[in-house]
C-alpha cells in the first residue's frame, strides 16, 4: 500500500507504468466543478490503462458522486482508512490552481502535466441527470373536489424519488393563493419563493420532463407545453374527460392504488 500525491516526487503515470498497480484509488476531495472538469483525464486514464482498476475517492456529504458514480465516499480521516482496504495505491490529486497569466491552458491540462504525467486533457463530460416531474396537489377555487388528500400526496411525492426522478412543486402564492394550497410539510422542493408571475411558471413547467397534479391553471399549462402522454392528473371528483378528449393518464386519488405513479413514470421513461 502506497499512499502519496505528487510532491512525494512522482507523478501517477510513473507508478502506473511500472506495471506493478493493478487496483488503485484517486483521492479527490474539491468542488464541483473541479470534479466536472476532472472527469475528462479520469476517462483518459482508464482507456489508457485498461488493466488497472481505477477508482475515485471523494468527500462524503457532497453528493458529487453523482458526477463519478460509483465512487467511493471518505471522511476526513480518509488516510487511515485506506490502510485496510485492498488498493495498492491512493494518489491524492490536488488539482493546482489555474495560472492566471496563461491562458493557454485550462485547470484541467494543469493537472494532467503537473500530477497525472497524461497528455493535456480537457473537456465537460456528459453527466447524467434525473428526469424533473412538475407536481401540483391543489386547485385554488375548488379545493373540495380536486385536491389530493394529504396521504395520497406524499406517497405520489415519495414515488417520484422511488422511480429515481426529482419532484419538483410548482405551486406559486399568487394573488389569489389560500390556505387551501398550504405546503405539505413533505415538500423540500418547491418555487413559493418565487416571484408568482405566469410567464415563468410556463417556463418552468416546459422544461420539465413529466407533469403530474391536481386540475389547476398548472396542469392546463403542462398540457399545452409537454406531449400530452407526459402529463398525469390526480383525479378526485374531476376526471380526465372533462377539460380534455386526449387519452392523458388519470389516476384516482380518492381510491389510490399505492405504486400508481411510479409505474406510470417508468412506463414513460422507458417507453
Amino acid at each position: 500500500m502506497i499512499i502519496t500525491d505528487v510532491k512525494d516526487g512522482k507523478k501517477l503515470v510513473e507508478y502506473l507504468d511500472t506495471g506493478e498497480y493493478k487496483k488503485i484509488i484517486l483521492v479527490s476531495c474539491h468542488g464541483v466543478g473541479d470534479q466536472v472538469m476532472f472527469q475528462a483525464p479520469v476517462q483518459y486514464l482508464k482507456k489508457k490503462y485498461p488493466n488497472i482498476k481505477i477508482d475515485i475517492a471523494l468527500a462524503k456529504g457532497l453528493q458529487e458522486e453523482f458526477i463519478f458514480p460509483g465512487a467511493i465516499l471518505m471522511d476526513k480521516d480518509w488516510k487511515e482508512a485506506f490502510l485496510e482496504t485492498e488498493y495498492d495505491l491512493v494518489f491524492a490529486c490536488n488539482f493546482p490552481l489555474e495560472d492566471l497569466n496563461n491562458l493557454s491552458k485550462t485547470k484541467a491540462e494543469i493537472c494532467c502535466e503537473e500530477e497525472l504525467g497524461i497528455p493535456p486533457i480537457w473537456g465537460h463530460l456528459a453527466i447524467k441527470s434525473k428526469p424533473l416531474v412538475g407536481i401540483n396537489f391543489y386547485n385554488t377555487s375548488v379545493s373540495w373536489i380536486a385536491n389530493t388528500p394529504e396521504d395520497v400526496a406524499q406517497k405520489v411525492w415519495n414515488e417520484i424519488i422511488a422511480a429515481d426522478c426529482i419532484p419538483l412543486e410548482t405551486t406559486f402564492q399568487h394573488i389569489f393563493y389560500n390556505e387551501t394550497s398550504k405546503k405539505f410539510d413533505f415538500v423540500d422542493n418547491h418555487v413559493r419563493n418565487w416571484p408568482a408571475r405566469l410567464d415563468t411558471c410556463i417556463s418552468l413547467i416546459s422544461h420539465c420532463n413529466y407533469f403530474i397534479g391536481a386540475v389547476n391553471g398548472n396542469w392546463h399549462i403542462a398540457l399545452s407545453v409537454l406531449p400530452y402522454t407526459n402529463v398525469c392528473l390526480l383525479e378526485k371528483d374531476l376526471k380526465v374527460e372533462h377539460f380534455t378528449k386526449l387519452p392523458v393518464k388519470g389516476i384516482d386519488v380518492k381510491n389510490y392504488q399505492d405504486g400508481s405513479v411510479k409505474a406510470w413514470l417508468m412506463e414513460r421513461i422507458h417507453a
